[in-house]
């Protein structure tokens, strides 16, 4: 027998009704993500002490840097201009040398990065007397040459300050042309790093590179160091080149680990061929040239 089944008007409208319903689309209010942040900075000359401690005056070479407070930071950047960075919120820069300097700053939260600048004009150039660190280190009036040591851990890195674990050379280790290297630190303050035609290139694989390298600059600050010795600082050699010694990926920082009249050792950062800080570190050991 035919069976007829029949629907009522109400329910095939509600039922037209959940459909209709079940599919309209999901309309997304949006999520309120935090905004990048604005910050500012300030500088100012710190006070110049003498050996016992009292203020003398203002250090004219030395300032003291500080950002406004950002919600949410985790991490900051500094460039002074000088070679140096920082990735305190406070912290504080040397310029040994008179002339105009950019500092620059970036804080990050998680709504981006807010940056701010600054120039800091240095009025004077400051004489230090040869002696002490920068008497060993240049030689004063009788130019001192450095070359790489020949004895092992000549060349050592690892991924933290002082440590070896990475790598470290043997005795001997150094190529001829590694070998024939020779760097020097004038005490008036220029850096000249002679390779005699060729340098290791480590950015395409450890290899002799014939290069030419132009006379840099440096800085001597004391007690600047990771764990507070003696640091060299050196400029870049040009635009293109980062300022090194020693080995070509290392710099451009140094912290003097050890010097005296015939021996120098230093440890500073690994980095890239952009001059940015890598994770790594390098200990380099010198002997004085001949």
């Amino acid at each position: 027998m035919l069976k007829v089944i029949k629907f009522s008007s109400v329910t095939v409208v509600s039922a037209c009704a959940l459909i209709l319903s079940q599919c309209a689309p999901y309309e997304d209010e949006g999520i309120d993500l935090p905004g990048a942040p604005v910050t500012s900075i300030q500088w100012e000359f710190i006070d110049a002490l003498d050996s016992t401690g009292t203020v003398i005056g203002v250090d004219s070479n030395r300032i003291a840097v500080s950002a406004e407070a950002v919600e949410g930071a985790f991490l900051h950047l500094w460039d002074f201009g000088n070679g140096m960075t920082s990735d305190q919120p406070m912290d504080t820069a040397y310029y040994p040398v008179e002339g105009d300097y950019d500092v620059s700053y970036s804080v990050h939260t998680n709504g981006g990065m807010g940056q701010a600048s600054a120039m800091v004009s240095i009025a004077q150039t400051l004489e230090l007397p040869c002696e002490g660190t920068l008497a060993l280190l240049t030689g004063c009036d009788n130019q001192k040459s450095w070359k790489l040591s020949t004895e092992i851990g000549a060349v050592s890195v690892g991924p933290a300050p002082y440590s070896t674990e990475w790598y470290s050379s043997p005795p001997n280790g150094q190529t001829e042309f590694q070998d024939d290297d020779r760097y020097q630190f004038t005490e008036d303050g220029a850096y000249l790093y002679n390779n005699n035609g060729s340098t290791m290139n480590p950015f395409d694989g450890y290899v002799e590179t014939e290069l030419e390298i132009p006379p840099s600059t440096y800085f001597l600050t004391p007690g600047s160091g990771t764990s507070g010795e003696d640091q060299i600082n050196l400029a870049a050699f040009s635009e293109t080149l980062c300022g090194f010694m020693g080995i070509w990926d290392s710099g451009p920082y140094y912290d003097i680990i050890e010097i005296t009249e015939d021996r120098l050792v230093i440890h500073g950062p690994t980095q890239s061929g952009d001059c940015q800080q890598t994770d790594g570190w390098f200990t380099l050991i010198f002997t004085a040239a001949p």
